[in-house]
Formats: structure tokens, C-alpha cells, sequence
């Protein structure tokens, strides 16, 4: 088949564009072509790929860069000259939308008072509602995200289909006993105390103000957070402790006792499966779209992220507890299962 997918970036890093890679590794791993249209390309993950480019990269300012680059990948006729075109959540000319988050309802999680982000995410909004109305088909990654399209912008149930972002199986895998201990060594956790991870690039959304104070309460001889992706800008307590931007998470993973994420929204939250996948605990609010897949004997759910409920649920984990391998499979989030369930539904 041939294949063609619309992202602004063709980059490394979390969420969508981790995302990107996972389909086009999927497609070509079942031998089909595939053309990527991007803004932003690293040209080196593209020739380790084995796709095809197309940059279109507007000569605008880098905030409306963006929009132009929707604007003009909107106009291409990816329907006509592809046997199956999926793109993002804002762009409407590929067969399926793919929806790994609404904006509208991301930004009432998040407190806006500049002047220009406010008008980005008018224009946002704008090219969201275009796509949703007008690409034949919408694939959200979670159950949630999937009634708040409906919810937000009056779309026929019929044409959305849920199926769940997949994770690199190839990547994120368990350790042995001895690998783990020499890579919780490597990051300085010691035994002695319990220790949870949170990975997150947008710290107000995903409730890292929730888990500090909740941190300030516990003791902290015995637990630690250690946070990954974007720096700590607020005071924090002396037990939360930052280890940087990491490329490759599956060691942080397996090493740590649990990992946490007490999103106030959360459209599914990748880490969640990757964890689990790693054979680590996770804890989360249901407001977590991942929630959906968990039961009780891989997770913590929380009915909220107050840090009374947190600093409770945190003092109830045990160190050492593992989950069963295979998490991935058993729930249908294998890349090649993710491409099989695209085939079948939208082809």
C-alpha cells in the first residue's frame, strides 16, 4: 500500500511524534511505502526509517509556522493520490484525522493569560474543528478523547473509532535482577527507599504542583520522585529530585517502584502503557485516558490528585513489586497490531 502521513514534526521525542515513528516503523515492517509531510525534519530519523519527506516549511514566524504548514497540507490531495492518508487532529485532507487530544479541552486545564498564546490557541481551535468536520474519518486514542469530540464539536459518533496509540515493544522491555540493580545504582535510588518516576513536558497539566506538596508530607528517608523531561522551574522539596531529559526511558522505567501520573487531563498518557510494559506499577487519576485499559493488580487509581489523596495512596505502595510481562500484547498495543487494526478498520 501506499501510505501517507501529515505531522508537523518528523522529530524524536513523546506523544504524537513518538507516535509518527511507531506507524511508519509498522507500515514499512509490513512492506508498505510511506511519504511523511512535515514542518520540522530530522532528516537522520527519517534515512533510519526508510520513509519518504516531503518538507513544507513556510518562511513565517516559528509560532504561525504551524498554521501555514496545516494550511498548505490541507490543500493536498492526499485522499486522491494515496491509498490511505492519516494525519493529526488539525489536518483535514488526509482519510483519517487522528485525534490524540482535544485543545479545546486541554486548555481549560491550563491557566492562559498571554495575549498571543490565547490567539494560537484560537487558530488551534480553528483548524481542530476543520479536520473533525471534514476528514471522512477520526481515530481517537482513547474512549475519553472520543466524547469530547463529540461533546465539543456536535461530530456524528459514527465516523470516530477508538483505538489506543501503540508503544515500541522493541524498546520498552523488563529487566533482569541484575541489570535493574546496576541501573537503580546508576540513578542513585537506593533500596532503602521507595521510589516513583514522572515523566511529563508540561508540568502544570500532568499535576507535578500536586505531587510536590504531596512530597513535602512524606518522609524523605523513604521516598523519592525523581522527574523526567522538562526542568523544574518551581521550589521543590528536597526528595523530588530532577534527572533531566531522558531519550530513552525504558531503563528509568524499570529501574524506579512505580510511576506516577496525577494528570488534572489527560487525553491517554503514553507512559503509562510504557511502564507497565517495562514490568513497573503505575499510579494515576482517572483522568488519565490510559486508565481505561488498567485493572487493580497493575495500578493505582486515584479519584483525584489532591495531595492528601496522593501522600495516602503513596504510603500504601511496597517496593519490589513487579507487573506481568507482556502488558502491551494482552491489550492490543503492539505497533503491528496497531497497523492490523487501522487495515481493518479504515482501509
Amino acid at each position: 500500500m501506499r501510505i501517507a502521513l501529515a505531522h508537523t514534526n518528523l522529530t524524536r521525542g513523546g506523544g504524537m511524534e513518538a507516535y509518527l515513528c511507531s506507524l511508519i516503523k509498522g507500515f514499512r515492517r509490513q512492506g508498505d511505502s510511506v511519504t511523511v509531510y512535515a514542518c520540522r525534519v530530522d532528516w537522520d530519523l527519517a534515512r533510519e526509517l526508510g520513509c519518504s519527506v516531503h518538507q513544507i516549511r513556510p518562511p513565517w514566524p516559528r509560532k504561525m509556522r504551524e498554521f501555514r504548514f496545516l494550511h498548505r497540507c490541507n490543500k493536498l490531495p492526499l485522499r486522491r493520490d494515496y491509498d490511505l492518508a492519516l494525519g493529526t487532529a488539525r489536518t483535514s485532507s488526509p482519510h483519517v484525522t487522528v485525534c490524540g487530544g482535544v485543545h479545546v479541552e486541554t486548555i481549560r486545564h491550563i491557566r492562559r493569560t498571554a495575549l498571543l498564546r490565547s490567539m494560537y490557541d484560537m487558530f488551534e481551535n480553528k483548524y481542530e474543528q476543520q479536520a473533525f468536520c471534514q476528514a471522512p474519518h477520526i481515530m481517537a486514542h482513547s474512549g475519553t478523547i472520543a466524547r469530547q469530540i463529540v461533546a465539543h464539536y456536535q461530530v456524528d459518533p459514527a465516523k470516530i473509532k477508538v483505538l489506543y496509540p501503540p508503544i515500541d515493544t522493541d524498546r520498552f522491555l523488563p529487566m533482569d535482577r541484575t541489570t535493574r540493580a546496576r541501573t537503580r545504582a546508576a540513578l542513585g535510588i537506593v533500596d532503602h527507599r521507595l521510589s516513583l518516576l514522572f515523566v511529563s513536558c508540561g508540568h502544570q497539566r500532568k499535576g507535578l504542583d500536586q505531587l510536590c506538596k504531596a512530597f513535602v508530607e512524606l518522609d524523605p528517608m523513604r521516598y523519592e520522585l525523581l522527574v523526567a523531561g522538562s526542568a523544574i522551574t518551581a521550589p521543590h522539596p528536597g526528595n523530588v529530585r530532577y534527572i533531566g531529559y531522558v531519550n530513552d526511558l525504558s531503563p528509568v522505567y524499570g529501574a524506579v517502584d512505580c510511576t506516577v501520573l496525577p494528570s488534572y487531563y489527560e487525553p491517554f498518557g503514553l507512559v503509562v502503557p510504557e511502564s507497565l510494559q517495562c514490568g513497573t506499577p503505575v499510579m494515576v487519576t482517572q483522568n488519565v485516558g490510559a486508565a481505561e485499559l488498567l485493572t487493580g493488580q497493575e495500578a493505582v487509581l486515584l479519584g483525584d490528585n489532591n495531595p492528601k489523596t496522593l501522600v495516602a495512596a503513596i504510603r500504601q505502595l511496597e517496593r519490589g513489586v513487579r507487573v506481568e510481562a507482556g502488558f502491551a500484547g494482552r491489550h492490543g498495543l503492539t505497533i503491528d497490531q496497531h497497523i492490523q487494526a487501522i487495515k481493518e478498520t479504515f482501509c
